[in-house]
């Protein structure tokens, strides 16, 4: 099944959409837009009565984001999406691990935003970084398996660290990680316009790109989209 967001840039570079049994991993500098990304794939699903467990690991809610997008209230969405807060990255292992007893019946799309934060906070010294690494592996291993085992779109949003190899001059956290998992990966960044987003297809790896404006009411075609 192909959840779209409809907006029809952001579809295409998807190929038509967020795929069941897959993992894709979208990664972007801060303010790049890859909250306003997932909502807007939230939106669509719920759209489509698709149940959504929205696992939110940022210090600002998304709730009033989702609801411009939207143009609903929250309390018209809460049967429909479910959104978890863990504050550490143990807890977030905990309720990845627990996920399939979090999610509702009827749940196809799982948003982790973001899956690095809380890991970040976690690195000190090589036997730390050493156990950090292998816990995210393994929650991004379930998340890869609740895809696949439960036929659920599973998208994820990564932070980025710099890199004086890269072009871009950043590259995703733990990208190993996240290389090896993902169905799908899609590098957001910043354009020189107002508002303006560049999309680029990583996996599969075809360079493929579009480019969006972000507007009150998320994604956009144009950089002054009509009322």
């Amino acid at each position: 099944m192909i959840l779209p967001s409809g907006v029809s840039s952001l579809d295409r570079i998807l190929n038509g959409g967020l795929s069941t049994g897959h993992l894709t991993h979208v990664f972007g500098s801060a303010s790049a837009g890859k909250t306003t990304l997932a909502l807007q794939f939230v939106a669509g699903a719920c759209r489509l009565g698709i149940r959504v467990a929205y696992i939110n690991s940022e210090t600002t809610s998304p709730l009033e984001r989702l609801s411009q997008i939207t143009e609903k209230e929250f309390t018209e969405l809460e049967d429909t999406v479910r959104i978890l807060s863990p504050k550490t990255f143990e807890e977030q292992g905990a309720v990845i691990n627990d996920l399939e007893l979090y999610a509702r019946e009827e749940t196809q799309l799982i948003v982790v935003d973001t899956l690095t934060r809380l890991y970040r906070t976690v690195l000190e010294d090589k036997t730390a970084n050493y156990a950090a690494h292998r816990e995210l592996n393994m929650q991004a291993g379930i998340l890869k398996g609740l895809a696949r085992q439960k036929d659920m779109a599973v998208l994820v949003l990564n932070q980025v660290r710099g890199s004086l190899e890269e072009t871009k001059g950043f590259v995703p956290v733990a990208h190993n990680i996240l290389d090896y998992w993902a169905d799908y990966a899609i590098r957001m960044t910043r354009g020189t316009r107002k508002g303006e987003r560049h999309l680029e297809r990583l996996l599969p790896e075809d360079g493929f790109s579009q480019t969006v404006f972000i507007t009150e009411r998320g994604f956009s075609l144009t950089e002054k989209p009509q009322e």
